[in-house]
């Protein structure tokens, strides 16, 4: 049974418990490269079952909401109340997959001005953070500050993913 979006918020905001946001999110990076440094390319490439993602392909997802982060951020506060697109930019995270797949590092390349945008909002005026919103097809009415939040637990939840790839090859 496929879990629900209550389910998940609740799941991945456990992560984040009360650490900054933005800090997680400016720190995802070089979490990546400490994790993937020594990893060969073959294993970043290997899935761990047939439906269960890579860390390519995690990478690559991580890269595509990065992307679409600043995007949604801007359109949460320049446009409070409008619905939001759920858009990827599929070819960003095509491409961080295949960085992944060579052995690349990754920090570089996630640390561009998208994973800085948050902690720009986050810490902006409080009616920016608190009272713009936008409204999700799939997670509903959401501020600025929830979005940050829920980013950075999405963040926390993939890096715990990889960690559990990596510990189950090396056990």
């Amino acid at each position: 049974m496929a879990e629900t979006f209550e389910a998940y918020r609740t799941r991945v905001l456990s992560y984040l418990g009360d650490e900054e946001p933005t800090g997680v999110q400016q720190a995802t990076p070089s979490q990546l490269e400490s994790r993937l440094r020594d990893v060969a390319p073959e294993e970043l490439i290997r899935r761990p079952a047939p439906e269960k993602w890579s860390i390519a392909e995690i990478v690559a997802h991580l890269a595509d909401a990065e992307a679409g982060d600043g995007v949604a951020i801007a359109k949460h506060a320049g446009e409070s109340g409008r619905g939001l697109d759920v858009v990827g930019s599929g070819r960003m995270g095509r491409a961080f997959g295949l960085r992944a797949a060579r052995g690349e590092p990754f920090g570089r390349g996630l640390s561009s001005a998208a994973r800085e945008q948050p902690a720009t909002f986050g810490g902006g005026p409080a009616r920016t953070v608190v009272e713009c919103y936008g409204v999700h097809e799939v997670r509903g009415r959401q501020t600025v500050e929830e979005f940050v939040r829920l980013e950075a637990a999405h963040d926390l939840n993939h890096l715990r993913q990889i960690d559990q790839i990596l510990n189950s090859r090396r056990g």
